[in-house]
């Protein structure tokens, strides 16, 4: 066979190679054009009605929070009217010890966990309690919904801002308010607000309000989900 026919040959074959290449080009490019959005990107829905064809999908819903049986704190009596989730934070006055330079002092400290003192290198006789006798603590409401949706807790906790909720000793029952004091909106044990002493503690809340929310979920059924405790396959 001579030089020509060959060469020939061969400009036919990898004629036919790049169409093919372009084909499967072309194929590949009408793929990710026609490809349905990234799991990771939240499809706006509307709050009134829950679409079927969302499930397992991220969701974006917008709407007002809206609770039947505002969160209450059992424990203390405090009930936190239109607030959606309230949170108590604890804390306890105790010993701290602060070295510098090869000397050591202690101080005392509000402390939302327990301080070990002893692991204090000095000590004139000072130890912290070994526990909280309350501990922090969350409290939803009843009936949560956003529209038709009802977003779980945590997917709330995750997403939305709390705000300070100050509280006074008329909200709390009569034997309640005879161990606290209420100094800037948070409740303190012990009998001398201006100077409480080791041990005392002092409760602070904050809530979740029903308002005007945009929430990212998983849609499940007519719940809403946090992303970040769905397991991945």
């Amino acid at each position: 066979m001579s030089p020509r026919p060959r060469q020939r040959r061969a400009v036919f074959l990898l004629a036919g190679a790049l169409a093919l290449l372009l084909l499967a080009l072309g194929v590949w490019i009408n793929r990710e054009v026609s490809a349905p959005s990234s799991p990771t990107t939240a499809i706006p829905v509307a709050a009134d009605s829950v679409d079927a064809e969302n499930e397992g999908r991220l969701v974006n819903v917008t709407g007002r929070l809206s609770v039947e049986q505002p969160a209450t704190d059992p424990q203390l009596g405090l009930r936190a009217a239109d607030a959606i989730v309230l949170i108590r934070e604890v804390e306890m006055l105790q010993w701290q010890e602060h070295c510098s330079a090869g000397t050591c002092t202690l101080a005392t400290t509000w402390s939302p966990t327990l301080i070990d003192s002893t692991r204090f290198s000095t000590s004139a006789g000072q130890r912290n309690p070994d526990r909280f006798p309350l501990q922090g603590e969350r409290f939803a409401g009843k009936g949560i919904r956003l529209g038709a949706f009802v977003p779980d807790v945590d997917l709330l906790l995750a997403s939305l801002e709390s705000t300070p909720r100050p509280v006074s000793l008329d909200e709390f029952p009569e034997n309640l308010a005879a161990s606290f004091s209420a100094v800037d909106g948070a409740l303190v044990s012990g009998n001398d607000r201006e100077h409480p002493a080791v041990g005392d503690l002092r409760i602070r809340y904050r809530i979740v309000p029903a308002a005007q929310v945009t929430l990212s979920g998983i849609q499940q059924s007519s719940r809403l989900l946090d992303p970040a405790r769905i397991q991945q396959p």
